[in-house]
């Protein structure tokens, strides 16, 4: 099995900056032929994350594309409580925004992986 591509990102965590993700993140849909629903989707899943780290430091953001799925990990972040906590039905969770639009989420000590199966723009069903 061939090894994925990986884009790694090393940012401030400055909101300004988030564009820069937004700018790798659209380039590679791109190059995918991801269709729009599919890049919106991951352009808000990597936006709640961003949006909830700390506003110092640096924030790293990889993207790896490999059999059909997109995985983006995101950290170092601190998501676990905010994850885990219990959704009111009411307000718009970290975890309803990220089940939502992305196929899996997974939290792995101060990284959080979101993982979206690929469609192409040409493949419409």
């Amino acid at each position: 099995m061939p090894e994925p591509d990986e884009i790694t990102l090393t940012l401030p965590r400055e909101r300004e900056f988030h564009r820069v993700a937004h700018l790798v993140l659209g380039g590679l849909a791109v190059r995918l032929e991801l269709t729009i629903e599919a890049l919106e989707d991951l352009q808000v899943a990597l936006d709640a994350v961003l949006d909830r780290a700390a506003a110092d430091g640096e924030v790293t953001v990889s993207l790896s594309v490999g059999d059909g799925v997109l995985e983006t990990t995101v950290g170092p972040v601190e998501l676990a409580e905010e994850l885990d906590r219990d959704d009111d039905g009411e307000s718009l969770s970290l975890r309803r925004i990220l089940d939502a639009v992305v196929d899996e989420v997974v939290l792995d000590g101060d990284r959080i992986r979101l993982v979206k199966e690929l469609e192409e723009a040409g493949q419409h069903g």
